[in-house]
């Protein structure tokens, strides 16, 4: 207790960088990429595959789609969002509808070029082939940041006043301590009873 009455403004004075630092750096908006794929499905469609002279090669086909996401859950724009696929795909759709570029690498890389996505905004890309495999999503990145891989699943929907009550038993939680904290600095630092 003697150490922190003594030392109370050489502690403080090595802390405040460090909240310099958090509130220069920490807190800066910044844009943030997440992928998911949540979810792909193979249809076999029971009609033949037949070749230009019509001899069958095959007695039934396949379809196979799968859904991609990206998000910006960050608090800045990621600008120049590009998405590598292994080949091309037969079909891409996309929703909600916004212009892209494509391009092809001279390697077969298959890039879809997305000009910006704002805070939270997320786009949906559904690709779909016929009698042949998806190409695999190597990358998803933008001029700020590389997108991360995540799994996403399915929850079941809480009320907004269920997490509202949350929200206030959080907050309540949290000024208690705070004000715990501030209460045992005090008794240390100047002494005085609670």
């Amino acid at each position: 207790m003697d150490f922190i009455s003594t030392y109370g403004k050489e502690i403080v004075a090595l802390l405040v960088p460090f909240v310099t630092w958090f509130l220069n750096v920490g807190v800066k908006p910044r844009a943030k990429l997440i992928w998911t794929s949540p979810h792909s499905f193979t249809f076999l469609v029971q009609e033949p595959l037949r070749d230009a002279e019509g001899n069958v090669l095959s007695s039934s086909q396949k379809v196979e789609t799968a859904s991609i996401k990206i998000i910006n859950t960050g608090r800045d724009t990621a600008n120049k969002i590009e998405m590598i696929f292994n080949w091309k795909p037969h079909y891409i759709n996309l929703w909600p509808v916004r212009h892209y570029e494509q391009k092809t690498d001279p390697d077969g890389r298959h890039i879809l070029i997305f000009e910006n996505l704002s805070p939270k905004e997320e786009i949906g890309i559904e690709v779909m082939s016929i009698n042949a495999d998806l190409p695999a999503l190597l990358l998803v990145r933008s001029a700020e940041c590389i997108a991360k891989n995540v799994a996403l699943t399915w929850f079941q929907f809480v009320p907004a006043w269920k997490v509202n009550i949350a929200r206030t038993l959080i907050l309540v939680g949290f000024s208690t301590s705070v004000y715990w904290l501030i209460s045992l600095i005090q008794f240390l630092v100047l002494k005085t009873p609670y």
